[in-house]
């Protein structure tokens, strides 16, 4: 078994705005697609295929609607028929920046950060188009034009639901009271046919990051009346397949998703894995996508502390195989945003489905932040997970839970986290690996004063076998299965594991085997801690990529007094051509080398006495300067322009 110990001493640089087309094409560079566009082609028929069952059934009922608007104002559309059955699909701000702690983000925010979205890009698919020249979709141009655009054909209606959910993500403060969370954002719209095989396109064509999904499949209609058959809620579908394969498929890509709205008023469903849970359907039990849902947070206006409850009509979790779904929650009550009456119309709305976009729009501007932090690269879906479960704000039982998910998202939290592992003395890791298959990856940390020691890993896990027709499977979908642990001596922290047998009670800690999200927290932390990734059985494809989070540390340290962090430095930083180094008294050093966000050694030694490297040959990016000394490792990070 292979061992590699890597010590984080990270740079922080700032470098532009938002997405350019030279990081679009980055994107897509890493993208395969090659296998998107074959998903693309099984996505076709798929959707060829559903679309001749409903109209089948529908010229052999022709009293029944293919689309209709309920008495309380949901816009339903029959998405398949299942069973002989039609299943409908249905539609699942200042407070909620607030809440969710993104204003201290924005310009003049506590952060001083200035990220609204500046030249980044985010797609929406809804029940119909947003409306494009609203004013809180307008530039600052003389004259103004819309940052919103619609590429659907043949073009559908403008849409109530789309509109608000577009201004909760990128509306531009017209009304200082329905500012979106990414204010400068440009958005892109669909309605939601065929919305899988659109995702794809815009990947492949335009690196698109984030998607919203305020939609999805009910239990229940609005009248009560069940809408699935009883094996569907919780189960790992083959639609939440597919977007497990497009996610594995584009690296970077997010899809946020809506949990849906049916908390209460499910009586007429019985047959879920507990009552009052398993209300997922579809989509939202992927593994590869973050699952919103509705929290009711009350902010205290002079502290900023913000007190949360779960709103009541928010669906509940888990997976039927007992994984954390919900992911997070955001603020989805009471959100005042745009509407389509006029241009100048508002309202305001809750559900799951304003939750969503509270989410959707924060994570473009940590995206964005990233870019910046980075010289232009942006983080791996996995990476972005993980890290806002990392800093999710801790509601309900303690730990993750079936309604909550891993907490109220922190967006402060999270962008102050990513500071601290880009300072010169990092506090915090955020990291991309690779763990091939027999390697065990490992990380010291020292919590020199008495804190809460937190590691979080995520990683894209290959798409599953579907369940379809399988009532309450509790076999794992996951196929790559990882294994992280925090070690002092004999001492082992587990990470925390949903229990289906009590899942209203406080949640315990063990080897979990469902999840691609694992935290171990280590309460009253002190002392010299190993953080530790490993795996079970064999990795497919041989290696997984995985993105590691840590927080609640002072310094690492090393045994070595000779081999002193503020002896080293590398200069300049960023550079093109030429990385100087100065070593200090730090004599014990025998070797110098390159390495890759990955772990993978780019260039193996230097003459020690040169004082230089030579990295012209290198690709633009991100890379660490290695130091090795009597079987210690400590890495500086540097950006190679």
């Amino acid at each position: 078994m292979k061992y590699f110990t890597l010590f984080f001493l990270l740079f922080i640089y700032s470098f532009g705005f938002g997405q350019t087309d030279e990081q679009k094409r980055a994107i897509v560079s890493k993208t395969n697609v090659l296998g998107l566009n074959h998903l693309s082609k099984e996505l076709q028929n798929s959707e060829g295929a559903r679309q001749e069952r409903i109209n089948s059934f529908l010229d052999n009922n022709t009293s029944v609607k293919r689309k209709y608007t309920s008495v309380t104002g949901g816009l339903y559309e029959i998405n398949d028929i299942i069973d002989g059955k039609p299943v409908y699909i249905t539609n699942d701000n200042q407070n909620a920046a607030l809440a969710t702690r993104t204003s201290k983000l924005h310009n003049g925010g506590s952060l001083g950060l200035n990220l609204e979205g500046q030249n980044m890009r985010i797609g929406i698919w809804d029940g119909g188009k947003v409306m494009l020249n609203h004013v809180e979709f307008m530039n600052d141009a003389t004259p103004p034009t819309t940052r919103a655009t619609n590429t659907d054909f043949p073009v559908p209606a403008t849409d109530s639901h789309a509109t608000h959910v577009a201004g909760t993500m990128v509306g531009k403060g017209v009304n200082p009271l329905a500012k979106g969370m990414a204010p400068k954002a440009n958005i892109v719209s669909y309605n939601w046919n065929n919305d899988a095989n659109e995702v794809v396109s815009e990947i492949s064509n335009n690196g698109l990051l984030l998607s919203n999904h305020s939609y999805g499949v009910p239990v229940v209609t609005d009248n009560g009346t069940l809408n699935v058959p009883g094996w569907m809620p919780g189960c790992y579908n083959s639609d939440a397949r597919e977007w497990d394969l497009i996610a594995v498929n584009a690296p970077y890509y997010l899809m946020i998703a809506s949990a849906g709205n049916n908390g209460f008023g499910t009586s007429s469903f019985t047959q879920g894995l507990a009552n009052g849970y398993d209300k997922l359907t579809g989509e939202k039990n992927s593994k590869n996508n973050l699952v919103i849902a509705n929290g009711n947070p009350l902010v205290n206006p002079t502290s900023g502390d913000v007190f949360v409850s779960i709103n009541m009509g928010s669906s509940q979790g888990p997976s039927d195989d007992g994984r954390v779904k919900p992911d997070i929650t955001a603020d989805g009550t009471d959100l005042f945003s745009a509407y389509n009456t006029n241009t100048t119309s508002y309202a305001t709305l809750s559900g799951t489905s304003m939750a969503a976009p509270n989410t959707s729009g924060t994570l473009l501007l940590l995206q964005q932040y990233y870019s910046q932090l980075t010289s232009g690269t942006f983080m791996r879906s996995s990476t972005l997970k993980g890290l806002v479960c990392h800093t999710a704000l801790d509601s309900g039982v303690t730990g993750p839970d079936a309604k909550f998910g891993w907490g109220f998202l922190d967006a402060e939290k999270s962008a102050v986290l990513m500071q601290n592992s880009f300072a010169e003395t990092p506090t915090a890791i955020l990291t991309e690996i690779v763990l091939n298959q027999g390697e065990t990856y490992s990380v010291q940390v020292n919590a020199t004063t008495v804190q809460k020691l937190q590691a979080t890993i995520c990683w894209l896990d290959p798409a599953g076998t579907s369940r379809n027709n399988q009532l309450n499977s509790t076999v794992p979908v996951l196929v790559n299965d990882l294994d992280l642990r925090i070690k002092k001596g004999t001492q082992i922290s587990l990470p925390w594991k949903l229990q289906l047998s009590g899942l209203g009670n406080p949640t315990p800690k063990g080897d979990n085997i469902v999840d691609n999200v694992e935290r171990v927290d280590v309460d009253n932390a002190s002392g010299l801690y190993t953080i530790e990734i490993t795996h079970k059985g064999n990795l497919q494809g041989g290696s997984q990529a995985v993105s590691l989070i840590v927080s609640g540390f002072n310094t690492t340290t090393l045994s070595n007094p000779d081999f002193q962090l503020n002896k080293l430095s590398i200069f300049p930083n960023p550079t093109n051509n030429i990385l100087n180094f100065n070593l200090g008294d730090s004599a014990s050093i025998n070797n110098i080398s390159i390495i890759d966000v990955t772990g993978k050694v780019i260039i193996p030694k230097f003459d020690l006495n040169s004082k230089t490297i030579d990295v012209s040959n290198l690709q633009s990016g991100v890379y660490f300067v290695r130091f090795d000394s009597e079987g210690q490792s400590l890495t500086k990070k540097f950006i190679k322009m």
